[in-house]
């Protein structure tokens, strides 16, 4: 680990991690929501395909993270199969995880 720019600590993979979610301290994309026959959509840049080393047909999950932001990952073996534990354990003490975010 070495301290880069700003007092970001960052790894040797590339990330830099702050707080507890890891964003890559070079991997910012913009692109603007279209509309793409009824829906609305967004296109993404070849070079963020390529970070997430993901073709056309891949699976990639869109999660909900902190500050009205999203997480897309990519579908990794026993990716679907964490979702779901994760997803069972939210539903099951919803009431306890409501009460520790107040």
């Amino acid at each position: 680990m070495r301290k880069g720019k700003r007092g970001i600590v960052c790894r040797r993979s590339g990330l830099a991690k702050t707080g507890s979610y890891n964003y890559c301290s070079h991997m910012a994309y913009k692109t603007k929501v279209r509309k793409i026959g009824n829906s609305l959509g967004i296109v993404l840049p070849k070079e963020a395909l390529q970070a997430m080393k993901v073709e056309e047909g891949a699976t990639l999950y869109i999660t909900e993270a902190p500050e009205h932001s999203v997480q897309m990952t990519p579908e990794r073996p026993g990716f679907a199969e964490k979702a779901k534990i994760a997803e069972d354990l939210m539903k099951r003490y919803r009431n306890a995880l409501r009460e520790l975010a107040k």
